[in-house]
């Protein structure tokens, strides 16, 4: 599982970016987009955040700038809801359980683990009752919490997903109180382990049944299944971190759980990396994303025993304000004109024979065009590869002495790039374009080296 996180993480980072110029208008108290419902079927989520914390700094601009643009991008096809509904719950049931913690911080609560008791419960249970209906919508159903999963039921059969749903499926009885669990759910330290495990044990058998390995590798939907194990695993860490009252330790798996699932969410699910492997260069866009998390995530420090949760308040909301900043005019959206293009001209949305037969077809089928259009990008621009959907805005804004369309963002140092390559290209015409490239990219790589 190590290698296929790491062979896929250079995608995401570009085109999260890229997303975020599309920029949704704002909402307050939540923001992740939820299919319609009926008085009976409430939203899995109805807002970016339903704990109220420092990191709804955070969670407001990943569901507006990043989720909402992508299913914009895949408007009237099964991903759309996808996206919606699976990135919307990683936004808000993830990042509120770190919430939940982060809100009730201090030297008094550290010590006492039976602080968060409550809040932690509520925010671990609300993950793992809202988790069937956010597999469900891979398969096309709406997002909708209340009724899948609650009698150990697999949200995914008769899809190459199944072997997942039928791991998860004790998880969700003993989650509603069935099951073992005697009636009651069991505490956020044993059903957050619970969920991690089957889910790891369930996404292993996905990928060991699937010999293409479409299902569980497939741009966006692979990055999505991907993000939640890794959460996963990254929550069980931190809850059973707060039984230590270890400061330090409390600190780094809180961390670490956010670093991994932003890059996660903007380098997997956001197809930036794709783009990178495609060109064969290395992660041009993408490092500069994973530095920009790992700034923001640094604030923590490491030990939280200094701190209280007003102080986090500030700090997000500084470095949330420099990961997410000013990118409304970045010509990274051709990203997301890429994918708008790609889907309204491929795809059958699993009615005719698709890839398995399954309603996964939904999802699956709508993710061949968009492979092929990021794959085949390029052509006569800067380097003749797709990295040019990435570099050749940049590029265009500079001519003539324009501005860096990246100023005063994480990722302003790609401009350099782009300028420095067109100078040599300007030099020497004849030069081999992703020769130039890989050298300037190893000094912009190494400058990042401590």
């Amino acid at each position: 599982m190590k290698d296929f996180l790491s062979g896929k993480t250079l995608l995401a980072m570009t085109f999260g970016v890229s997303l975020a110029l599309a920029g949704c208008g704002g909402s307050s108290g939540g923001g992740s987009p939820s299919q319609g419902s009926s008085a009976d079927e409430q939203p899995v989520t109805s807002g970016y955040s339903e704990v109220e914390g420092p990191l709804d700094a955070v969670q407001q601009p990943l569901s507006e700038q990043v989720i909402a643009p992508l299913a914009s991008a895949a408007a009237g096809t099964p991903l759309e809801g996808a996206v919606n509904c699976v990135g919307g719950f990683v936004v808000t049931d993830v990042l509120d359980i770190l919430d939940a913690i982060l809100s009730q911080v201090s030297p008094e609560s550290l010590a006492d683990p039976a602080t968060f008791g409550p809040a932690l419960q509520e925010s671990v249970t609300e993950l793992a009752t809202d988790l069937p209906a956010a597999l469900a919508s891979l398969t096309g159903e709406s997002c909708t919490g209340g009724s899948a999963g609650e009698s150990g039921s697999n949200p995914l059969e008769g899809t190459p997903l199944a072997p997942l749903g039928d791991a998860l499926a004790p998880v969700f009885a003993a989650a509603n109180g069935g099951g073992d669990s005697g009636g009651e759910a069991p505490s956020a330290a044993a059903l957050m382990e619970q969920l991690s495990a089957a889910f790891s044990e369930g996404l292993a058998a996905v990928i060991a049944a699937d010999p293409s390995g479409e299902a569980a590798t497939a741009p966006i939907l692979g990055g999505l299944l991907v993000t939640l194990d890794q959460a996963f695993i990254d929550l069980t860490a931190t809850v059973t971190a707060l039984e230590s009252t270890d400061a330090e330790q409390v600190g780094a798996a809180v961390a670490t759980t956010l670093e991994n699932t932003l890059n996660n969410l903007l380098i997997q699910v956001v197809p930036i990396g794709f783009i990178e492997e495609q060109a064969g260069q290395g992660p041009i866009i993408s490092s500069e994303i994973e530095a920009a998390v790992a700034t923001l995530t640094g604030l923590l420090g490491g030990d939280l025993s200094g701190l209280a949760a007003t102080d986090f308040a500030a700090l997000f909301g500084d470095g949330a304000g420099d990961l997410f900043g000013p990118l409304s005019d970045t010509p990274l959206a051709g990203i997301q004109e890429a994918i708008t293009g790609a889907l309204a001209g491929g795809g059958d949305g699993g009615q005719t024979g698709g890839t398995t037969g399954t309603p996964l077809d939904a999802i699956l089928d709508q993710l061949a065009p968009i492979q092929d259009a990021l794959s085949a990008g390029g052509g006569d621009g800067l380097t003749g590869t797709p990295l040019d959907i990435l570099l050749g805005p940049i590029a265009s804004a500079l001519e003539g002495g324009g501005a860096c369309p990246l100023a005063a963002t994480p990722l302003d140092a790609v401009c350099g790039l782009v300028s420095q390559l067109q100078a040599a290209l300007t030099l020497d015409p004849n030069a081999d374009p992703l020769a130039l490239l890989e050298g300037l990219l190893g000094g912009l790589l190494g400058g990042l080296q401590p």
